[in-house]
């Protein structure tokens, strides 16, 4: 199983509170594949989802719902409610003439309602991506005024999300690991939450590690390259007989990168026996560089 469906099968085994029972219920049906009076029904992988859609139907409307399974190479299930009556009857007791595509909040009696709206929501149209590979969760939402008014029930839980449009229709959409943590206790996935926190910091330190060893690799890249251009520079002078000639400075800093020719020029101070600056060494050596070039352009 992946690890979206793992969170909707413990979703799906949240105990339900009383208060929060039509909440959920709502979630589930107008965030669903069909609301309609021509068609009610969702969609899912996951057979705990369909049979918790089913299970919260019959026990807010006393309406039948069949569960079916798909015959694709994925495994899919999908449960519907088949008799318009029993649809019309669900329509009518979430307010059938409100206007389409707008939340109606008759069933938030309180924070933890809108918390089980949210997980019924999320349940019918959520994913969530494997937080080992990257962060991001959607909801697939059909209308953008749908979209809007989610977004901003999750702001009012310390959950800033955003919207994009896909094909015809829009999804809200979170790609911060804080917001997802966020939102996984906000639905009662505590446990999740914390497993979530562990990951991010563990991938923060690896990456911190990782951004060092690079940084550590281009420094030692750096001080490689730079020690032989030096030492060209000088073995060219020695050899023509040149460098006796150069100021006391210039010959003590040639002597000292020759006897330490891999060393950082932070290192080649501290070895110097007389005291100079990491800055003042540098000057001196591209100093060396640049009579060498010099004399090799005429």
């Amino acid at each position: 199983m992946s690890f979206c469906s793992d969170i909707k099968t413990e979703l799906s085994e949240i105990r339900v509170s009383r208060c929060c029972m039509q909440a959920l219920t709502y979630g589930l049906l107008l965030f669903s594949r069909s609301f309609s009076a021509k068609k009610m029904s969702m969609q899912s992988e996951n057979l705990s989802v369909t049979r918790l859609y089913a299970s919260m139907i019959k026990k807010n409307y006393d309406a039948q719902v069949t569960i079916t399974e798909g015959s694709s190479k994925n495994t899919t299930y999908r449960a519907e409610v088949g008799d318009e009556i029993d649809r019309l009857k669900i329509l009518a007791s979430v307010d059938f003439g409100m206007i389409e595509g707008k939340i109606s909040h008759e069933f938030f009696n309180r924070d933890c309602c809108e918390a089980s709206f949210v997980r019924g929501a999320f349940l019918s149209c959520g994913q969530m991506s494997d937080p080992e590979k990257s962060y991001r969760v959607d909801f697939s939402v059909k209308s953008q005024a749908l979209a809007e008014e989610l977004r901003d029930i999750l702001a009012r839980h310390d959950v800033k999300a955003n919207i994009s449009t896909r094909g015809k229709g829009f999804v809200v959409y979170i790609k911060r690991s804080e917001m997802i943590i966020n939102l996984l206790t906000l639905m009662g996935a505590s446990m999740r939450s914390l497993e979530l926190i562990e990951t991010t910091i563990i991938k923060e330190a690896n990456n911190k590690t990782n951004r060092m060893f690079n940084c550590d690799g281009a420094n030692i890249k750096k001080t490689i390259e730079a020690s032989i251009k030096q030492r060209t520079a000088i073995e060219y002078l020695i050899k023509r007989e040149m460098l006796s000639s150069l100021p006391n400075e210039l010959i003590s800093a040639a002597n000292l990168r020759m006897q330490y020719p891999e060393s950082s020029l932070k290192d080649l101070c501290k070895n110097s026996t007389e005291p100079i600056t990491v800055s003042g060494l540098n000057h001196r050596l591209k100093k060396i560089i640049e009579i060498y070039e010099d004399i090799k352009s005429r």
